[in-house]
């Protein structure tokens, strides 16, 4: 079963080990952002990137 989508994407489950450094940031940023979650963090994040520093 295909995983639901959000901002018009598919998702795809992904784990990451991080430093306590790197969740306390994304924490912060969690708050900052009124997030509800650090994966929405990331996604926030990444779509604040120039499109042409993702695509190379």
């Amino acid at each position: 079963m295909p995983r639901k989508k959000i901002y018009s994407e598919p998702k795809r489950k992904v784990n990451l080990s991080l430093t306590e450094t790197a969740t306390k940031w994304l924490e912060e940023k969690r708050v900052q952002l009124t997030a509800s979650s650090l994966s929405d963090v990331i996604e926030r994040l990444a779509r604040e990137l120039p499109k042409n520093s993702i695509n190379g």
